[in-house]
């Protein structure tokens, strides 16, 4: 099955990511790979254009994941954000859920 669309993993576990990143190219994603949101942001940047949906760990060595989705929203408004954890909060959810759909 091939979707063509490309996907941005963001996490900091690597075995974690590997897999994640193989099953979604198995499944026909195009996958660009990031272990911090520096790294991501910069793969972002440089290809913005083909990026539909960025997948990102809340906890991240560098940054939490809802300010990687308010980034991402307001200078990237076009992809989705999903925001994925083993350690998420009632709080993050509904932060999370208020701050999505920030298209200007």
């Amino acid at each position: 099955m091939q979707t063509n669309s490309t996907l941005l993993l963001i996490d900091d576990e690597h075995n974690l990511r590997q897999v994640l990143a193989r099953v979604l190219e198995l499944e026909g994603y195009k996958v660009l790979q990031a272990k911090n949101a520096r790294e991501g942001f910069e793969l972002l940047e440089n290809h913005a254009e083909e990026v539909e949906v960025v997948l990102s760990d809340v906890k991240l060595p560098d940054d939490h994941g809802l300010n990687i989705l308010r980034k991402v929203k307001e200078k990237y408004p076009l992809p989705e954000v999903i925001l994925m954890t083993a350690f998420g909060t009632i709080q993050d959810g509904v932060s999370a859920m208020k701050q999505g759909p920030l298209i200007t």
